[in-house]
């Protein structure tokens, strides 16, 4: 979700705060509340929440009820933020990964029992959707899209999961999720379009909201040139989510550029970016559209790749040992020896933390330098005529 935003908002500097950690519940959301939330003054808050808090058994009242009474607590604390909250459903449990995985290891099922517990997760959903719709939150369904594309991919393997230990969605899961909360969003799929049509004996550019377009030069039905500044770069998933893109098209859906030429005479034609290739279409195909998010010879890709490569090391190097740093927080409140939490958390926690958040932030800078349109220059020629020279422009040089 991050690389989505760094990729399709270049010149918003947006700030994400992580604030999840490893085995929480309601509660553990509370206790750390005004440190972990409330003090980084959020403007949007995303809350998942109930994959713990159901213990992992069928359902239980009283259970649920420990689960609805601390979320209406963290909910009327976010309220009391006036932050724009999405209530997100938990993800799904998947029964059969379950059993595969207790059928080769019996104590990977250690505590569990976990009957119905996929329709647990369901009832716990629905009730954060009427919660939702009473406070009027934004509501992303999760738990829909995991179970449908799941009971879809077993339709060809009757193996197939996106979340191999039942509980934690891998890459294609997670980008799932991502694509779910993006789409709840709103938020538009175009990245560019461009429209070369020949008009009065002339080739005229009409680009798309945001982004500049001009004619430099060609020949009217045989080729032409163009200049293209796009408003922003295209969402690429990481390699460990290309099957969670692809199952949730969303190259197509969410990240679209589009070349469109009208006007070229019978023939296949190569488009070339700064003198590099990047495919070859007859003209009946680029008089309808071309896309070329997916194209990994497209400058725009090269350029995201770059983008989502660093936040992943922000991620890796940053984010993750801070979430990490919290669990040990987390450990320490619920043991109850205050002065033991508090001598370590105002000491070496805080200053942990405080050299975890300025690797973040120094992090960061470089994506938001990363993530700025360059100008590129598209050329549209036959295929059998002579090319313009081929550079190839590294994703690093081109940010």
């Amino acid at each position: 979700m991050e690389d989505f935003f760094y990729t399709r908002y270049p010149k918003l500097r947006l700030h994400f705060r992580n604030a999840g950690v490893s085995g929480d519940v309601a509660a553990d959301a509370l206790n750390r509340f005004d440190d972990d939330i409330a003090s980084f003054k959020p403007t949007v808050a995303t809350i998942l929440l109930g994959m713990n808090d159901g213990r992992y058994q069928d359902f239980s009242p009283e259970i649920f009820q420990t689960y609805a009474r601390d979320m209406t607590m963290l909910l009327d604390k976010l309220d009391a933020l006036k932050v724009r909250v999405f209530l997100m459903s938990p993800t799904m449990f998947d029964h059969q990964a379950f059993e595969q995985m207790v059928a080769k290891d019996l104590a990977r099922g250690k505590n569990k029992t976990p009957e119905n517990y996929n329709a647990v997760l369901a009832y716990f959903g629905k009730w954060g959707q009427e919660q939702a719709r009473k406070r009027g939150y934004g509501f992303i369904d999760l738990y829909g899209p995991l179970n449908q594309l799941t009971t879809e991919g077993r339709v060809k393997d009757p193996n197939f999961t996106l979340i191999a230990d039942a509980i934690h969605p891998a890459g294609d899961g997670q980008f799932v999720m991502a694509y779910s909360i993006i789409d709840a969003f709103n938020e538009p799929g175009q990245v560019w379009s461009l429209l070369a049509a020949s008009k009065d004996g002339d080739w005229k550019a009409i680009p798309s909201l945001g982004s500049t377009s001009a004619v430099t030069g060609g020949e009217m039905g045989k080729r032409v040139a163009l200049t293209l500044l796009p408003k922003c770069l295209p969402w690429v998933p990481l390699d460990e989510a290309k099957l969670g893109a692809t199952l949730t098209a969303s190259g197509h859906r969410k990240s679209n550029e589009a070349l469109t030429v009208v006007g070229l005479q019978a023939g296949r034609y190569d488009v070339f970016e700064n003198g590099q290739l990047v495919g070859t279409w007859d003209h009946i195909q680029l008089g309808k559209k071309v896309e070329l998010q997916s194209d990994t010879d497209s400058l725009t890709l090269q350029q995201a790749q770059r983008v989502i490569e660093l936040n992943k090391k922000r991620n890796d190097e940053a984010i993750r040992p801070l979430r990490n740093l919290y669990g040990k927080r987390k450990g320490m409140l619920r043991k109850g020896d205050k002065a033991v939490f508090e001598a370590w958390w105002n000491g070496e926690g805080k200053a942990e933390e405080a050299k975890l958040l300025q690797k973040a932030s120094a992090i960061e800078d470089e994506i938001y330098k990363a993530n700025q349109p360059v100008e590129i220059k598209i050329d549209v020629v036959p295929t059998a005529a002579k090319a313009p020279i081929k550079v190839k422009v590294p994703a690093k040089k081109a940010a």
